[in-house]
């Protein structure tokens, strides 16, 4: 058996300033117990602190698993797309797993499980789980309602990831990752992120099955280097990402199959368009067709705002330069 078919699972794990994190995340990828051999892929993206000394050290104790990559300038501010450029002509895996550097497994049985699950489903195109958030300042949750094992399907992963499951929880067949559609590329390119798309790209290629057990942790703000990292706070970052969600919405189009996916997929498009209304401060326009139905189902805080700021356009401009929103 030659190496590529001997490796089942392949681990892609991005890492960026992780050195608190990265020992808890490559021990919960070495911790699994399985009938079948896996592969980390791990990537150093030039980071400041200890985090290639961290991985130079598991690649040494673990040759046979762990296989590094170590990156002398950084490849997101160069907006070099790490998946494409490192880790997919490296996969060697039937299966693609994904976890960044600062999220890990918390269930020995992970893998087992889900590789079970798609190897006597072959109509399914991933397999993913619950997850428990980390919060720096609260107590950790599970991320996703407990109703018991269930299908995802396409209507709630459009909505958006945090609306379906965690991208540390994807376990899916290697060509649904690998080649990615046109759709990923404009995320990428527009908006700097791909989880998105690739939870799109599974629905539409096959069924994907939720198992309802806790099986990885997402620590959310734990690390300011996160791309993630404010996004809700940064006019320009949450601005570029709506953006890219609307250019990779439009992209998505002549995928879809089916009136139910259109009709789903068009709602969000109204959306995250009407967000991007809101974000530039285009207030007239918020309330008329086609976002009106949108806006009359927001809060009576977001409504009464959009009124004084049409009242008093003058002072809404100067407040939005005081607070550096430009274009």
């Amino acid at each position: 058996m030659n190496e590529q078919k001997a490796c089942r699972v392949s681990i892609l794990c991005a890492a960026y300033n992780h050195e608190d994190f990265l020992r808890q995340t490559l021990e919960s990828f070495l911790s699994q117990k399985t009938d079948f051999p896996y592969e980390v892929l791990v990537n150093d993206d030039a980071s400041t602190d200890s985090t290639a000394e961290i991985i130079r050290g598991y690649a040494k104790q673990y040759p046979d698993i762990i296989r590094p990559f170590y990156q002398k300038e950084n490849l997101y501010s160069r907006r070099i797309n790490l998946y494409d450029e490192v880790f997919f002509p490296a996969v060697r895996g039937e299966y693609i797993a994904l976890c960044e550097g600062d999220d890990y497994w918390c269930d020995e049985e992970k893998l087992q499980r889900q590789v079970d699950w798609l190897d006597s489903h072959p109509e399914y195109s991933a397999c993913v789980h619950n997850s428990i958030g980390s919060f720096s300042d609260q107590p950790d949750r599970v991320l996703f309602a407990q109703d018991g094992d269930r299908d995802i399907p396409f209507e709630q992963v459009i909505q958006g990831m945090s609306h379906a499951y965690h991208t540390s929880s994807i376990l899916a067949r290697s060509e649904f990752i690998l080649n990615p559609p046109d759709y990923r590329n404009v995320a990428y390119e527009k908006g700097y992120f791909t989880d998105y798309a690739i939870g799109v790209r599974l629905c539409l290629e096959g069924k994907v099955r939720f198992l309802d057990r806790n099986m990885s942790v997402y620590r959310i703000g734990s690390n300011p280097s996160a791309w993630s990292k404010g996004v809700g706070q940064e006019y320009g970052k949450l601005k570029r990402f709506v953006s890219g969600e609307i250019a990779m919405l439009h992209a998505l189009e002549p995928h879809l199959r089916t009136d139910g996916q259109r009709t789903a997929a068009n709602q969000v498009l109204l959306e995250r368009e009407y967000e991007l209304l809101y974000i530039e401060g285009r207030v007239d326009e918020m309330v008329k067709p086609p976002y009106d139905a949108i806006h009359r189902k927001m809060g009576r805080g977001r409504i009464v705002s959009t009124q004084i700021k049409r009242m008093f356009p003058h002072l809404h401009r100067l407040y939005r330069r005081s607070q550096g929103y430009g274009d």
